[in-house]
């Protein structure tokens, strides 16, 4: 394992491009690395790499796309991804040859990896970030647990060490998948990460439904389309944030009580959240780590057929957290949020990437 002392690192980051949230759950990262004098180096492509370059506009960015899955329109995506794993493999090995050229050629130090498989070096320390280290299948498809989880650690190895985004022990937020971190190299939970300040005050409220789009096509925009449908047969105001910070172009013959956006900054985001009655998410890990970060409660609509969402919604809707449905029983009419006190599960000691890094880079 390479030693520095000096420091003044040359840090390069990648987080994985299907959604926003890898990207947006680095921020924490790339700002701790900034305040401790490093000097980060971005990797993205597509939404993410747009979202990086509003929010870090003075850090110096590559773009090198990535693994790009194809999902369906139905309520399972195991099929659809099992079919894409060849040229998944074939992507992470160019994927690598990219990231050593980098390394090289900008004297990386370190490289952290957000879910990037193939965004490791031999010639740089590095980092694998995941909360899934036991991918979930389906029921019926349970017989591809081991196969797809030793797969997935087959490339973990690749990497000196792991960070999880969690705490060690209970109450945690991603239950069974980073729970045990059975793996082996060298891991570190990390805390949860959010780009946002815990000073989160309440407005009063003037929006009825605040959704918030995520996640990769075509069900983003299958869910979008579900919540216009359902637009009329409501009372009250809904405001739509489309995940699409990449775009400028809106929809066309919405009903009056929408509003669309197709990406807001932090402090409009935050304002929208201050002033909603209910939330509507997709329960990513990265907007559930967000909304605990403000104690915030929402209504769970999981991405039909990723497992992980599906997990964490019917978790947390069973510790009485957050409420859910599935995408084909979702009636908006219907939704209600919790008023729930999440800060008295998860409180801001969970929050602790800053001294994490600070104590990391000494120790390298």
């Amino acid at each position: 394992m390479q030693k520095f002392k000096k420091l003044g690192k040359k840090v390069l980051i990648c987080p994985l491009n299907w959604g926003l949230g890898h990207a947006t759950r680095c921020v924490p990262i790339i700002n701790g690395i900034i305040e401790l004098g490093h000097n980060p180096i971005l990797v993205a492509d597509k939404a993410p790499l747009s979202f990086l370059q509003k929010a870090f506009p003075d850090v110096e960015i590559i773009k090198l796309p990535g693994f790009d899955p194809i999902y369906s329109k139905g309520n399972s995506q195991v099929f659809k991804l099992l079919t894409s794993i060849p040229g998944a493999l074939m992507d992470f090995k160019k994927e690598h040859h990219e990231i050593e050229t980098i390394v090289k050629e900008h004297n990386i130090d370190i490289v952290i990896s957000d879910n990037r498989f193939g965004c490791w070096s031999e010639n740089a320390h590095s980092v694998f970030i995941t909360h899934q280290l036991h991918i979930q299948t389906p029921h019926l498809l349970k017989w591809t647990y081991p196969i797809i989880n030793a797969m997935s650690r087959s490339y973990i190895r690749h990497y000196d060490e792991l960070w999880i985004p969690d705490v060690e022990h209970e109450p945690s937020l991603s239950g069974i998948l980073a729970h045990p971190a059975d793996v082996k190299i060298k891991k570190s939970y990390i805390g949860l990460l959010s780009r946002f300040n815990p000073d989160f005050q309440d407005d009063e409220k003037e929006i009825d439904y605040l959704v918030i789009l995520s996640g990769p096509e075509p069900q983003r925009s299958i869910f979008e389309s579900l919540v216009i449908k359902q637009a009329d047969n409501v009372d009250g105001r809904i405001v739509i944030l489309r995940a699409k910070p990449n775009q400028n172009d809106l929809p066309y013959n919405i009903p009056e009580n929408v509003t669309f956006f197709n990406h807001v900054d932090d402090e409009f985001f935050i304002d929208l959240i201050a002033k909603s009655k209910n939330i509507i998410c997709r329960g990513g890990y990265s907007s559930l780590m967000d909304l605990i970060r403000i104690n915030k409660s929402a209504y769970l609509v999981p991405t039909p057929g990723q497992t992980e969402q599906e997990y964490l919604a019917d978790y947390l809707t069973k510790k009485g957290l957050f409420n859910s449905c599935r995408q084909k029983d979702f009636i908006l009419k219907n939704v209600n949020t919790p008023d729930k006190d999440i800060k008295k599960y998860f409180n801001k000691n969970n929050f602790y990437i800053n001294k994490f890094l600070e104590k990391w880079f000494n120790n390298l």
